[in-house]
């Protein structure tokens, strides 16, 4: 059904695009530019450079964006939104990331304190978005307090210039935003709520189409978003994160053909743009990680993307990125496959959270051996231990990676108990292990573990020939992972059809 849309909503694009050229990219890219609509007061070319910086600030593009926001600068210095825009880049609501040093040093640029920068709004509206941010970014709170309070000041922004589609945008973005620790799916609905008369109005919007994506982008609410992956590649083909996002809904529809098409779409976007940097492209990195994924759930091949990201792991000086990319890569070729992977060397093992998984990984393979398997588990136990000193230095307000640690120690422990000879053991703490996966806030993409605990369960039922628990685990781990392979392959044995 999204397929059969995607040519005439390129279609629409082009004219509305062409309707719109008084507003066309100033870099002569698609990214969205010409359905900016931002009221500012300012000297032409930093008005087109700073329309520019918001469209690619609404594809969560921050290190562009806050290239094209310092040149509308340049060409007006005293253009107080210019210089939002920028420390509006480096708040990151939905990845838990905000750097508020960083944010604030920008903003003292323009002038030292929040009066004086006040004092260089050029209309009462940018007087509130510029103290909406000075909120966001307040010298007192935790992120979490300030969040909530920019929140509240972007609802006031709504409730007095309600057709305003960029603060309607941003409302709903900080609504998300609320979400502290993952998915609470009522404030996720009430985001939705905010946006949807948006794109009523504005169906082109990059923001509005991009977070009503990421609202939608879990298995009940999926079938809402097909409307708005039906436009955001399109609206903003040279923006590789646009690319990918419709794959959120394609995941969660286990369309993994359309997933997959999307995200090679967006890595060859962002190889472009990197090449034409005069650098190399790229073989690791979340786009590239989800397109194999998605081939792994059509049965397909994916050993030459991992292999590729392995070698750009093991090259030059060892790096986290990619370390951690071919990590998540190899786990789910392991896990799906059975091609396990062959240890890194000791300096790239010194990453303490891939290391973590690929541990993980060596437990499901020698899960018949008890001694490598305890192994396994204490190695896994010391290293947790580690994990809130580096989440504090380094993710400080990361409250989703050590609560899906903890469950991976516990799916280990489960698989020691079987390992051991303890069937009834750790049949019942791999189902309590399972339960307590399903109880964490809604992952949005692939499963958070390379193998979900309700499959695992499964497939020790079926060896076991429970056939009617087991196809009853199989159900449990496609309602978080719809159209998963191993999970319908399991299914289907367990049912006979």
């Amino acid at each position: 059904m999204i397929r059969s849309t995607l040519a005439a909503a390129l279609f629409a694009c082009a004219v509305t695009g062409a309707a719109r050229a008084e507003t066309a990219d100033p870099a002569g890219e698609r990214v969205g530019t010409e359905y900016m609509v931002f009221e500012v007061e300012a000297e032409e070319t930093a008005k087109a450079r700073f329309l520019r910086g918001l469209a690619l600030l609404h594809n969560f593009e921050y290190a562009r964006a806050g290239e094209a926001f310092r040149a509308a600068q340049a060409a007006d210095p005293g253009f107080a939104m210019a210089y939002w825009g920028e420390a509006m880049t480096h708040n990151h609501p939905l990845w838990e990331e905000q750097d508020r040093d960083a944010a604030r040093a920008i903003l003292a640029r323009l002038a030292p304190s929040a009066e004086a920068r006040a004092a260089k709004a050029r209309s009462p509206r940018e007087k509130a978005w510029l103290a909406a941010i000075e909120t966001l970014y307040a010298e007192e709170g935790t992120k979490d307090q300030r969040d909530l309070a920019y929140l509240a000041r972007m609802r006031a922004m709504l409730a007095n210039y309600p057709d305003d589609i960029d603060v309607r945008a941003f409302t709903g973005l900080a609504v998300l935003g609320s979400s502290h620790g993952g998915r609470q799916v009522p404030i996720y609905m009430e985001a939705a709520g905010i946006l949807e008369p948006g794109f009523m109005t504005h169906p082109q919007h990059p923001g509005i189409l991009h977070y009503l994506i990421h609202s939608y982008d879990d298995p009940v609410h999926a079938p809402l978003g097909e409307r708005m992956a039906e436009r955001y590649a399109t609206v903003a083909p040279d923006a590789g994160h646009a690319q990918h996002m419709v794959s959120h809904i394609f995941h969660a529809l286990a369309d993994w053909e359309a997933s997959e098409e999307a995200n090679i779409n967006a890595d060859a976007v962002v190889d472009r743009q990197r090449i034409a940097a005069g650098r190399a492209p790229t073989d690791c990195g979340h786009y590239n990680e989800w397109l194999v994924y998605a081939r792994l759930q059509q049965g397909k091949d994916a050993s030459d993307r991992v292999a590729a990201c392995r070698a750009v792991a093991e090259s030059g000086e060892p790096a986290y990125g990619p370390v951690r990319s071919y990590s998540v890569m190899a786990a789910w070729q392991a896990v799906d496959t059975g091609k396990w992977p062959e240890p890194l060397d000791e300096d790239r093992r010194a990453f303490l959270l891939p290391r973590l998984l690929l541990t993980h990984v060596e437990a499901l393979r020698r899960r018949e051996d008890p001694s490598a398997v305890a192994a396994a588990l204490a190695e896994m136990r010391g290293d947790a231990e580690a994990v809130p000193d580096l989440l504090a230095r380094m993710a400080p307000d990361d409250r989703t990676t050590m609560p899906w640690i903890e469950r991976a120690i516990a799916q280990v422990e489960a698989v020691r108990l079987l390992a051991s000879g303890d069937t009834q053991g750790g049949l019942a703490a791999l189902r309590a292990a399972a339960e307590a996966e399903s109880a964490l806030p809604t992952v949005f993409g692939p499963p958070a573990m390379p193998k979900p605990s309700w499959e695992l369960l499964g497939e020790e039922l079926l060896a076991l020939g429970r056939r009617e628990e087991a196809a009853e685990a199989f159900r449990n781990s496609l309602r978080f992972a719809p159209g998963r392979r191993l999970s319908l392959k399991g299914l289907e044995a367990a049912t006979g059809t």
